[in-house]
């Protein structure tokens, strides 16, 4: 665990890039990351909301809803960040955890769309 921790540190802090061959918890490391990313942007959002009133995120915050939405959020880009390193598309950065951890609506539906392009691809249509 001493270098899971270790690791997030020196992807977080120091801006170091983490590679699968140095540390075992690369993966980890990098969903975690992109899940603490996304933590900060709701926070964000949420200090800017109670600045200017309105939400950059389009949220409406509230003592219930602020939670729910940081927690979903955070989970988003965890499993967003997890299925994507699992895919070898990033690099355990910070720059991509900033990127997922922030993006990752917008990464989701474009992994989605791009699912279904190639399963119609795949899969010839019936003549009639």
């Amino acid at each position: 665990m001493d270098a899971f921790s270790n690791g997030l540190f020196r992807m977080l802090v120091r801006f170091e890039v983490i590679r699968l061959d140095q540390n075992e918890y690369a993966v980890a490391i990098f969903a975690v990351g992109c899940a603490i990313i996304g933590l900060l942007a709701v926070a964000a959002d949420l200090a800017y909301f109670l600045i200017r009133g309105q939400s950059v995120l389009n949220v409406r915050h509230g003592f219930r809803s602020t939670p729910l939405f940081a927690f979903a959020w955070a989970l988003g880009a965890l499993v967003i960040g997890y299925l994507g390193q699992a895919a070898n598309i990033f690099q355990v950065s910070l720059f991509a955890c900033a990127t997922v951890g922030i993006a990752w609506p917008v990464i989701f539906t474009e992994l989605l769309k791009r699912a279904e392009r190639n399963e119609e691809v795949q899969t010839p249509k019936a003549e009639e």
